[in-house]
């Protein structure tokens, strides 16, 4: 049987003498309309990739300026007149569309009130990226991408339409959905498979227009519907080929096809990383390092902290010493975050030692000697416990206005995952009487750089600072506003999911006033602020926090993730150096010497209690809150027989409470008996935990409900331990020393105090 071709469907036959010197518009309008669509459906499928990506917050709908542009686009393309004015018509159009279309998502009252405050928004981003700056400011992306969004698709229209070149108009589209889906790896695109299809079908439909042209040219006869067969056979080849595609292994599947992407784009985005500093507003899609800018620390706002690995440190930590792994420092604060101010990087060969930056006396620091795996891509710093003095790699050490003054440590030479190298750091092992003594006799370098805040800093910051500090004892001293400062912040809730600082406002007084809520990078930067208000050195500095929960077996060996990650406030005490603070609920309390209940510390050492750090509990001992009876007081009328009703009552109240007493605590210690003493306790955790909504979730292993507990939890930071002795105790079936028994039992009351007060519904002291 014949097959009907499409002329005959149409019933329609080309004159045989068709006039060779018309265009091909003129004669079937249509095809220009079926150009049209096959250009809008593979536009539109890179449009709705990213307006489905959600990258920035508040982003209005793309697909009206891409539809729009994609019309003007056709529109001018029909028009012959010289190119160059018809571009400058068209630019004109679309600044008025898309100054419409930003000026409905700016608040103001009038059109005058809201072009002003686009200009300044846009005036202050500019300065940021002019003049190595941050901004969290949303607006400048929407902007960018609208922008973005109509040029190329204005683009791509006239390609197509006017110079009929089919690979020239996929370019602008075909980057942006191979960037945006980059981004955003273990998902499938659907858009991806929309643009192949439509594109294949758009070069065949513009192979065949050309061919048409050149026959009507040469005079060749040819049917005239034969674009519809011609796309009816490129439609099921092309569905064909991509049900082939199918069927074989994606890039989100193949680790090698991952790299290579990366590293093919890895020279392009190498080049725009600076710029990110900037775009701190973007919602990021795939895992990234927290603290992932080199020269800057800005206020993120919400974020999701990932299992991505980080590093793997071989150290022994003791209880005196600050278990932070330090990357790098910052000394200058803006509204919207840190920055890293240096003069020059210093060569530091192997083996040689960074100036001292004082002279510390020997027993305020001591050097600590750590083994660091590099993992997670994290080799642009050497990593160190406390402030860095050498590395056994040749090293750079970017300074300040001293030679002493060092931020961090990177290494000369490129290193990679797997690499290992050995850095020595000084820590810092002085008591609260040494710090307390220390006096004020700072360097000027200290002076210069550690003191400085923004000119419009908010008044109100200071003010706070003088309150939170207004029970110091006297004479009062730098480390006990330092110590109150720091108690202070610890009553604000840890909390990743906090909004970004509105435009406008400085981040640290929007922390303190406004939300009260946040994590590391947000409590460390408002002790820095606030002791700077107060005249006292301060700096912050990032890194990650050397978990308990991340040691490798019985070993010194702990392998951190970006779960580790993070930042504490150091502040300058003169003949002790750099010193650090813990004002994060997540993290325990440094146990200096002197420090109630911290290694040697003795009787009476702890001076003046308001200065002490002391961790943060209920005040309740394992034996519960004692109370002192009332002194019995004398009857001289009555001979004292009037106290027997009392008394008697009294005594029904005790036998009621024993009662009681005895009924919960059978309650509570119902199905425990034949478990052995970890597991005991780690019922009791997940029972008391319940009480207070905190329960396990089903899915849940022992240690991530410990992790979570410390997380959410202020005063569960023992969590952890009582889920590592628990799982080597029931799975490993290992008994534990006297010392491991005796340090579970001070677990367990530490965390029970936590998880107490969470059930009675208080508040962390």
């Amino acid at each position: 049987m014949r097959e009907a071709n499409w002329d005959e469907i149409f019933q329609r036959r080309r004159e045989d003498t068709a006039p060779a010197e018309q265009p091909l518009s003129a004669m079937i309008p249509w095809e220009d309309w079926l150009t049209f669509a096959i250009t809008t459906l593979v536009f539109m499928s890179v449009v709705a990739s990213v307006d489905g990506a959600n990258w920035v917050n508040g982003m209005p709908s793309l697909y009206p300026i891409g539809f729009s542009a994609l019309v003007v686009g056709y529109a001018m393309s029909r028009v012959r007149l010289p190119e160059l004015l018809l571009h400058a018509i068209t630019l004109l159009v679309g600044a008025t569309l898309l100054f419409a279309q930003i000026l409905a998502i700016i608040p103001g009252r009038t059109p005058f009130a809201r072009t002003d405050h686009l200009l300044d928004r846009m005036h202050h981003w500019w300065s940021a990226v002019t003049q190595n700056g941050i901004s969290g400011d949303t607006l400048p992306l929407i902007v960018l991408m609208l922008v973005l969004t109509w040029l190329g698709a204005y683009i791509s229209s006239w390609a197509i339409f006017r110079w009929r070149n089919a690979w020239l108009g996929l370019v602008p589209g075909g980057i942006a959905l191979m960037w945006n889906i980059s981004f955003i790896p273990g998902q499938f695109s659907y858009a991806f498979v929309v643009f192949v299809f439509g594109a294949v079908l758009l070069i065949m439909r513009l192979h065949v227009a050309h061919k048409e042209r050149a026959w009507e040219r040469d005079g060749v006869r040819y049917p005239e519907f034969i674009s519809l067969s011609v796309l009816n056979a490129t439609f099921w080849v092309t569905i064909g080929l991509l049900l082939s595609v199918w069927l074989l292994p994606v890039a989100s599947r193949s680790d090698t096809a991952n790299q290579r992407w990366q590293d093919f784009t890895a020279p392009i985005t190498r080049h725009f990383t600076p710029l990110a500093r900037v775009f701190i507003s973007v919602n990021a899609k795939k895992p990234i390092n927290i603290h992932n800018l080199r020269d800057a620390l800005p206020f993120q706002g919400k974020i999701k902290l990932n299992t991505k690995e980080a590093v793997e440190v071989n150290v022994k930590i003791t209880p005196e010493v600050a278990a932070f792994l330090r990357e790098q420092s910052f000394d200058e604060y803006t509204s919207n975050g840190w920055k890293l101010n240096i003069d020059g990087d210093l060569p530091l060969p192997v083996g040689e030692n960074i100036a001292a930056a004082t002279n510390a006396a020997p027993e305020m620091r001591q050097d600590v000697t750590i083994n660091v795996k590099i993992e997670g891509g994290n080799d642009q710093h050497l990593y160190s416990l406390g402030q860095p003095v050498n590395s056994d790699q040749n090293a750079v050490a970017p300074s300040g206005g001293d030679i002493a003054d060092v931020a961090s440590l990177r290494p000369a030479e490129h290193l990679s995952n797997g690499d290992t190298y050995s850095t020595t750091g000084s820590v810092s092992i002085a008591s609260v009487e040494q710090l307390r003594t220390a006096g004020v006799d700072y360097p000027q370098w200290v002076t210069d750089r550690y003191l400085s805040l923004p000119d419009n800093l908010p008044s109100r910051i200071q003010q706070k600072a003088g309150e939170v500090t207004r029970s110091a004892p006297s004479p009062q001293t730098p480390y006990d506003n330092a110590a109150l400062i720091e108690k202070y912040l610890r009553t604000f809730p840890n909390d990743y999911n906090v909004p970004n600082t509105p435009p406008g406002r400085d981040s640290v007084d929007y922390f303190l006033f406004d939300l009260q809520r946040g994590y590391f990078d947000y409590h460390a930067s408002a002790m820095v602020v606030m002791l700077r208000s107060l005249r006292i050195p301060a700096r912050v500095a990032t890194g990650y926090v050397v978990d308990p929960l991340a040691r490798q077996g019985d070993s010194d060996t702990f392998k951190l993730t970006e779960r580790n990650a993070f930042a504490w406030p150091e502040v300058y005490f003169p003949g002790a150096g750099w010193v650090e603070f813990s004002p994060t609920p997540s993290q325990p309390l440094i146990q200096r010497l002197g420090t109630p209940d911290a290694p040697g510390a003795q009787a009476g050492s702890s001076g003046r209690g308001l200065g002490a750090e002391e961790p943060i509990d209920l005040g309740i001992s394992p034996a519960g809150p004692r109370a002192t009876a009332p002194a019995a007081t004398a009857n001289p009328a009555g001979g004292g027989s009037s106290a027997w009703p009392l008394l008697l009552m009294l005594a029904i109240i005790g036998g009621v409470g024993v009662v009681l007493a005895g009924g919960a605590k059978f309650a509570w210690e119902y199905g425990l008996g034949g478990l052995s003493r970890p597991a005991q306790l780690w019922e009791k955790t997940v029972r008391l935990a319940s009480l207070g909504r905190a329960g396990p979730r089903k899915t849940e292993t022992p240690r991530e409900f410990a992790a979570r507990l410390r997380r959410d939890v202020p005063g569960a930071d023992a969590a952890g331990y009582l889920a590592a002795t628990y799982e080597r105790n029931r799975f490993g079936h290992k008994d534990l020393s006297d010392e491991e028994t005796e340090r579970l039992e001070s677990a367990w009351a530490s965390l029970r105090t936590g998880l107490l007060r969470r059930a009675l519904r208080l508040k962390p002291r």
